[in-house]
């Protein structure tokens, strides 16, 4: 999507974290709330439901990071305009890609927070406003690595900046995604280095 550099406004721009996409979803009320575990199209709301690991690492993290506690807080903090609250993340680490940090267990960072509103509309947090929520309530965010960052001309010079040392454990970043900064809009800029070493063949 080249023709997205043409855009001079200021950008957000996180880190993209190398692992398995993790969505956690809450909506209704009291007795009618419902907590949805997901991975892409799947949905994983019990141990024992099929999983692409060895153990089901969606419900781990659910379970580490006390997320259906936080997302109850999240609702009830707005409850008379809220119809659900979304957390969508990357879970990493230990045997989740060939990129594993360094790590011997799992975590989560979430890098979208998503609010739907009773009157249909939904609102995508910038990752400042998403860090300023989660973060106090446990939950870890993408790092931000640019606040106000203005895209550059070239598909090439914007692949050059992608490619830079993690934030999260100094090794090789996947690469960069962007945010508008009302959050609505956002794309990911992936490194060529990144997808030679980890992800070719």
């Amino acid at each position: 999507m080249p023709w997205i550099l043409q855009d001079k406004s200021e950008w957000y721009a996180t880190e993209k974290i190398d692992g398995t996409s993790t969505t956690f979803t809450m909506k209704g009320f009291g007795r009618k709330r419902e907590f949805y575990i997901c991975s892409r199209n799947v949905v994983f709301d019990t141990p024992n439901k099929g999983c692409y690991y060895d153990t089901n690492v969606y419900l781990e993290m659910a379970e580490k990071y006390n997320v259906k506690e936080v997302l109850t807080k999240l609702l009830d903090n707005d409850k008379d305009i809220l119809e659900f609250v979304t957390i969508q993340g990357e879970t990493y680490g230990e045997g989740i890609q060939k990129r594993d940090y360094s790590l011997k267990e799992h975590k989560l960072m979430a890098f979208n927070l998503i609010f739907g509103y009773k009157d249909g509309k939904t609102k995508r947090c910038n990752p400042r406003i998403m860090t300023e929520i989660l973060e106090p309530l446990g939950i870890p965010c993408v790092p931000i690595v640019y606040e106000d960052f203005i895209l550059p001309d070239t598909v090439e010079e914007l692949l050059e900046i992608a490619t830079d040392k993690s934030v999260v454990d100094g090794g090789m970043r996947e690469g960069l995604v962007f945010r508008s900064r009302d959050g609505a809009q956002s794309f990911k800029a992936v490194s060529n280095e990144f997808l030679m070493k980890y992800h070719n063949g």
